[in-house]
């Protein structure tokens, strides 16, 4: 009975510090704890009632949940035959595009700062804004460089 009990703990322990650094990553607090708990179904998915019961939340945060996460491709829902309830996974492969759409940001602020130079005429600004661009440049030519070794990785 204690290892049963010790491996319950394990796992809440885990979910939690994954619901945590999904959270620091802006997922709001029930969503990051529904993501986690999909990501550590023992099975393909998890049904509403099943997120319901391990989560002590509410079927209208698992909807709400499940809303932001369908909408983003995060998670799928599927059907399980003979069960009328809804089951959810995790969708496979989204990681990659999600940290992409990221980095476009690091282009966007690199782009910006390119037109504010151009417009500024403060040295300190101007120092503050050359900063932020060699910063910003760097980053966007690594991750280039970075997600050409990550395809090719996964065309293997």
């Amino acid at each position: 009975m204690k290892p049963v009990r010790e491996r319950e703990e394990r796992r809440t322990a885990i979910l939690d510090r994954l619901a945590q650094m999904l959270e620091q990553v802006g997922f709001p607090h029930s969503i990051a704890k529904v993501y986690a708990a999909l990501i550590l179904a023992d099975g393909e998915g998890l049904s509403t009632s099943e997120l319901i019961e391990e989560l002590g939340i509410s079927k209208a945060s698992v909807s709400n949940a499940m809303q932001f996460l369908t909408g983003t491709n995060l998670a799928e829902r599927y059907r399980v035959r003979g069960s009328r309830e809804a089951h959810y996974r995790i969708v496979k492969g989204v990681w990659s595009d999600i940290i992409a759409k990221k980095f476009a940001a690091v282009s966007y602020i690199r782009k910006v700062t390119e037109e504010a130079l151009g417009v500024v005429d403060s040295p300190a600004a101007r120092e503050r804004l050359e900063e932020m661009h060699d910063v910003y440049t760097f980053f966007e030519q690594e991750f280039e460089d970075v997600m050409k070794r990550w395809n090719e990785r996964m065309d293997r």
